[in-house]
């Protein structure tokens, strides 16, 4: 996959790593379509893309809303002529436990996180099979190949998109389309600002974040490797996930205590 003249779609562009992944791929040639709720944020975002060089068109849209899911894809395809990447990033995360998350909660992070997320993957597919290439990149978690206690809604839905991405990597390797899932662990951006459920610092943050510019250039090296999964750090993330394969009550015994301290 080459990013040079690539058209990409990036969902959640405004801030955190969607902003970070379009800076990126524009400065490696993409011409990007930034996709969110915040219209003057994706208008800053585009600016800055346009001063260094690049190009971006800018479509404001809530990927909870199936019609604007539609609009989207169908606008990004007027503007750039087809599809090559989908950067399926748009989330959000909640800090509750199993027992005392609020349902609302629950439905809106499983409503973005999960049905969204495959409402983006049906709309841009058409396009990616008729042109019979294209790559669809979803934004995981480590915390979707390791269950976290105090965000375990949110680890069931990165391990549901996990789920997704393998699937939809064999389904449509016959149309020459790739998929990539992608396990960031602790970031340094405003995702937390963000989240649903109780404020304040959760465990697992005690592992240190790293800037969502290296998350960005992480996944654009694998995208032009058409790599099929990409962890950004080795320590802790890849070391943790392997911890838990051939160690899972060792890692379970630490996150059961981490579950009981008292900043909870």
């Amino acid at each position: 996959m080459q990013l040079k003249e690539a058209r990409v779609i990036v969902t959640g562009a405004s801030s955190g790593i969607g902003r970070a992944i379009a800076l990126e791929f524009a400065r490696r040639g993409a011409r990007v379509a930034l996709a969110a709720r915040s219209e003057q944020a994706l208008h800053e975002l585009a600016t800055e893309i346009r001063g260094q060089g690049g190009e971006a068109i800018v479509i404001p849209s809530d990927v909870t809303i199936a019609a604007e899911v539609e609009r989207m894809a169908k606008e990004t395809i007027r503007a750039l002529g087809g599809i090559d990447v989908l950067l399926n990033n748009a989330g959000v995360g909640l800090n509750a436990t199993i027992a005392d998350a609020s349902g609302s909660d629950v439905e809106a992070l499983f409503r973005l996180n999960v049905l969204a997320a495959a409402d983006v993957i049906r709309a841009v597919i058409p396009i990616m099979r008729a042109q019979r290439r294209g790559m669809i990149v979803n934004i995981s978690s480590v915390a979707g190949r390791i269950v976290v206690p105090r965000i375990g809604y949110y680890s069931a839905s990165k391990f549901a998109l996990t789920a997704i991405g393998d699937a939809l990597r064999m389904e449509e390797s016959q149309y020459g389309i790739r998929v990539m899932n992608v396990f960031p662990g602790t970031t340094r951006s405003s995702f937390g600002k963000n989240r649903l459920g109780a404020s304040g610092s959760l465990p697992h943050q005690r592992m240190p974040a790293v800037p969502a510019e290296k998350v960005a250039r992480r996944i654009a090296t694998a995208v032009e490797r058409n790599r099929s999964s990409v962890y950004v750090s080795w320590i802790p993330d890849r070391l943790g996930v392997a911890a838990n394969h051939l160690a899972g009550w060792a890692v379970t015994g630490v996150l059961t205590r981490w579950a009981r301290s008292p900043d909870r």
